[in-house]
């Protein structure tokens, strides 16, 4: 994809709304993700073309319904474009995090202190952002698939924090642990309907 391309494509709310459908529904079609990004079937269809052009999603024919789904390199794709958000909303994620200080070289000089506040300060953003996110979605009576597009995101955090806890439990306390809890309770109720 060439950068021109990429800055044209995704730097527009219709492509990325509809690689965040797609990414949220799994395996849907484009009648769908139509209606979800608010736009016209020709547009969404041009849309998903494109996409289908470099990779980003494919297509796959059962009966007579043709369903789109990420490819693996969508899937990235869209772990970028949650990072650039969390960016401008002025978060990091701890994998970024964590990125910077190998490449700097720097990681045994973080004691075990620092990391455990950035793991507790990292728990209570998430913490702040599901709820929030959560009790605004069921206070407007959002439908189901609006409140999956809008907390699904969060798994890949999600599963950042618990693999970080799973290897060293010492970065987590009580308090810490409950909001984790609430997190994946959230999660789990909005995903596994």
């Amino acid at each position: 994809m060439t950068k021109e391309y990429a800055e044209q494509l995704f730097l527009q709310e219709k492509p990325t709304l509809a690689l965040l459908a797609i990414w949220s529904f799994q395996k849907t079609y484009a009648s769908v993700i139509t209606k979800e990004i608010n736009s016209t079937f020709a547009h969404t269809t041009k849309i998903l073309t494109k996409m289908e052009e470099y990779g980003l999603v494919q297509f796959s024919v059962e009966g007579r319904v043709k369903y789109v789904e990420l490819t693996e390199h969508g899937y990235q794709v869209v772990d970028a474009l949650k990072n650039l958000i969390m960016a401008i909303e002025g978060q990091s994620s701890e994998e970024s995090q964590k990125q910077n200080i190998e490449e700097s070289g720097e990681q045994g000089s973080i004691d075990s202190e620092e990391a455990r506040k950035a793991t507790l300060d990292h728990i209570d953003r998430l913490h702040q952002q599901i709820v929030a996110t959560y009790a605004t979605l069921s206070e407007s009576n959002s439908e189901l698939q609006v409140m999956k597009m809008k907390i699904g995101p969060f798994s890949r955090d999600i599963q950042l924090l618990l693999n970080s806890i799973e290897e060293n439990e010492d970065l987590i306390d009580d308090e810490g642990l409950d909001k984790l809890t609430e997190i994946q309770n959230i999660f789990d109720l909005v995903m596994k309907q």
